[in-house]
């Protein structure tokens, strides 16, 4: 490429409109908005999201935007902050599956605060999760997989120039401007993925920091600060400083071939179960196989997973961390606990991620049954596994699933997903105003300004 990819990125989202936006496009980002400000309500009081409110509170205060779930307001960034974290705190948000991307729960976050700030309205919450969830994917495929295992978060550290995008564009800055704020924001991507090992809540900050990040970047950009135009693609940027492999070979030119007319966004999954996403296949051929033969815990001798190499040491390893899960949130990257209380129960939910949830007997006595091997895998990212149960009377059942249900062609409809905002906001919001709420995101993007959608939430 000839020009910095950054100026090429900060090029295309200045000059796009919402009626550039194929309906495509424009029906996708609705289920986004839909599926993420759920995610955030169900999250409301949990202690992660707890925990984000006081310290955006501590942190200052504002009028410019809204807390999801609240009757309060404060500045843009740390209101990206606060939901952000809260929206990822259940880890039900969508995922790309090429890139192991977590879009929207960044960029619904961050364009949510700027509409609010700027004085948008619906169109334009629409066109800036789209710039976020496109530029968030694309960044994501120059290099697959490779930040995971550098021990890295993709979602946050290329999430924060996508959100630095989200946020120059609503602010109306120039193509120049919001090259800065991409190189400002290189500097800020961050998102150490440790907190697997112990179950602590720092990878839940992640695409709250991104945001926050993003739209500092922007306002600094705004007001004259410069940031270099090879801050992504560089000899000092943010993927060869954060992928420090010299043999590694990075596609930049994935960012942007066919930008602005192959949307990679279309192709992210949405989830049905709140942990990794890596999980979802082996709990949906656990639950099929459980119908199908009658299944209990009591009649199950062995389970053998077989699981895509590169997810091994995030959802099955070390064995006896994910046997013995300390914390709701180490649970969720547990695919032991996930499968046992599948089998047991035929269903697993927000339910089954609490403190003493995760902690019965009978769950951990048969996960203890389960094993793993590796699958190798020739091709693209998908979310796919096999099983292999044993029965005590002999039998043995398997099943083999592609692309877990959700994912790739088996796209969760626009009735399954008001459904799971439903079962994520009815705790939070009452019959009536759940039901209004639902009708008033099917047509957000004729909202005249985030008022009304802020206070249905609240």
């Amino acid at each position: 490429m000839t020009e910095p990819l950054a100026a090429m990125l900060a090029g295309w989202a200045a000059g796009l409109s919402f009626a550039d936006l194929p309906k495509a496009v424009v029906a996708d980002a609705r289920l986004r908005i839909l599926d993420t400000l759920g995610i955030i309500l169900a999250a409301k009081h949990s202690a992660t999201a707890q925990a984000a409110l006081r310290a955006g509170r501590a942190l200052g205060g504002g009028d410019q935007a809204g807390i999801v779930g609240h009757r309060e307001r404060t500045t843009a960034s740390l209101a990206a902050l606060v939901n952000g974290t809260a929206a990822h705190a259940f880890d039900f948000d969508d995922t790309h599956n090429a890139s192991v991307m977590h879009p929207s729960v960044v960029s619904v976050p961050a364009a949510l605060a700027m509409v609010q700030a700027t004085g948008g309205g619906g169109a334009d919450l629409i066109l800036g999760v789209a710039i976020g969830n496109e530029i968030g994917c694309r960044l994501g495929l120059v290099a697959p997989g490779a930040f995971h295992d550098a021990g890295l978060h993709p979602t946050s550290v290329l999430g924060t120039p996508a959100a630095a995008l989200i946020a120059g564009r609503l602010l109306g800055l120039s193509a120049a401007q919001m090259t800065s704020a991409v190189g400002i924001s290189a500097s800020q991507g961050a998102g150490v993925l440790e907190a697997y090992a112990g179950g602590t809540w720092s990878k839940t900050l992640h695409p709250g920091w991104a945001g926050h990040a993003g739209i500092v970047a922007a306002l600094l950009a705004r007001e004259g600060f410069t940031g270099p135009a090879s801050g992504l693609d560089g000899a000092y940027g943010l993927f060869r400083s954060h992928v420090q492999r010299p043999d590694y070979s990075f596609d930049f030119a994935a960012a942007t071939e066919g930008l602005g007319r192959r949307w990679h966004m279309l192709d992210t999954a949405f989830k049905l179960y709140p942990c990794a996403h890596s999980i979802h296949a082996f709990v949906e051929g656990a639950l099929e196989l459980r119908a199908a033969h009658g299944l209990t815990a009591e009649a199950i001798a062995k389970v053998e997973l077989a699981i895509p190499a590169g997810f091994i040491g995030q959802i099955a390893e070390p064995r006896a961390a994910k046997l013995a899960p300390r914390t709701p949130t180490h649970a969720r990257a547990s695919v032991l606990y996930a499968v046992a209380t599948a089998l047991a129960q035929g269903s697993l939910g927000m339910a089954d991620y609490t403190e003493a949830a995760i902690k019965r007997r009978a769950i951990r006595a048969l996960s203890r049954r389960i094993t793993h091997t590796a699958q190798a895998i020739d091709g693209p990212i998908r979310f796919g596994g096999a099983l292999r149960i044993t029965c005590t009377d002999g039998r043995v059942l398997s099943l083999a699933i592609d692309e877990a249900d959700g994912t790739g062609a088996r796209r969760l409809s626009r009735t399954r997903l008001e459904a799971k905002f439903r079962a994520c906001a009815e705790g939070v919001l009452p019959p009536a105003r759940l039901a209004a709420t639902i009708a008033m995101l099917r047509r957000v993007a004729d909202l005249p300004n985030a008022d009304a959608l802020l206070e249905a939430l609240a």
